[in-house]
């Protein structure tokens, strides 16, 4: 489970991301904003440019998109996560139909080993 919580935080996040760039529309250049720096903390700053997003790729590396190719990215992976958390469950529902069929056989193991040992001639046995 602890897997499907950090896919919805990671699309989550990647929703946040692609609602920012598309204020970008609205924003003018100079406008004062809040910036992130985490922990649901914020400086000021002021908008330099509405045209250019900078994008994480991965292993600490950032590249410089337009807004338009930043909207494109964003929500290819954000459908690519989705699409990653949908199999995720289909898997741990896979697992768990099958964690059910052994459980089934693993008691009825369990009464026939119990049915086995109260049978004829241990009455009484010690």
């Amino acid at each position: 489970m602890h897997q499907l919580s950090l896919t919805q935080i990671t699309a989550d996040g990647l929703e946040r991301a692609l609602l920012a760039v598309e204020a970008l529309d609205k924003a003018e250049v100079g406008q004062e904003i809040l910036v992130p720096i985490g922990s649901g903390s914020f400086i000021h700053g002021s908008l330099a440019s509405k045209e250019k997003v900078v994008l994480n790729v991965g292993a600490g590396v950032s590249i410089e998109k337009t807004a338009a190719e930043a909207k494109d990215i964003l929500k290819v992976r954000k459908a690519e996560v989705l699409e990653g958390s949908k199999k995720l469950n289909e898997v741990l529902a896979k697992i768990d139909q099958e964690m059910q069929k052994i459980q089934a056989i693993m008691q009825q193991f369990e009464e026939g080993a119990h049915q086995h040992s109260q049978g004829p001639g241990s009455e009484g046995v010690v």
